[in-house]
């Protein structure tokens, strides 16, 4: 039985990574950004979560999604409010691929929010997601 890796398979493998990584670039970390989607953006509100969305179009240089995540201090203590984001990170990066190009996405999460199951954060990330029009899963 030969283990062996043909050349087509590790392209398949390596696209399946790229799509499903979530790069420093997709990121919105300077202050700029989040006060022009702040300002700019659509609303969308549920019960546990807020999201911003600003339609930036096809600008050259920046990933086709944008992704930036707020926790407030009031959410709870560092370990909550870092599981909270990371939670919502791995949400976006699963399902980045499956939002229509050329958004900036701001993610502001309430206190309530830290009380969800992982399963219940996504359904409310990717209903607030439809809301907006960005979602096409």
């Amino acid at each position: 039985m030969d283990k062996t890796i043909s050349i087509e398979e590790k392209k398949s493998f390596a696209n399946i990574v790229k799509k499903f990584s979530f790069k420093k670039s997709e990121r919105i970390h300077k202050t700029k950004d989040f006060q022009n989607i702040y300002n700019k953006g659509k609303i969308y509100r549920s019960a546990h979560l807020t999201i911003f969305v600003l339609n930036r179009g096809k600008i050259q240089k920046i990933p086709d999604v944008r992704v930036g995540i707020i926790i407030p201090r009031k959410v709870g203590k560092a370990t909550k409010r870092n599981k909270l984001k990371r939670r919502i990170r791995e949400i976006f990066r699963l399902n980045k691929h499956l939002i229509v190009p050329g958004h900036d996405i701001l993610i502001y999460a309430k206190k309530s929010a830290t009380e969800l199951s992982f399963l219940e954060l996504k359904q409310d990330v990717l209903e607030l997601f439809r809301k907006g029009k960005i979602y096409s899963g």
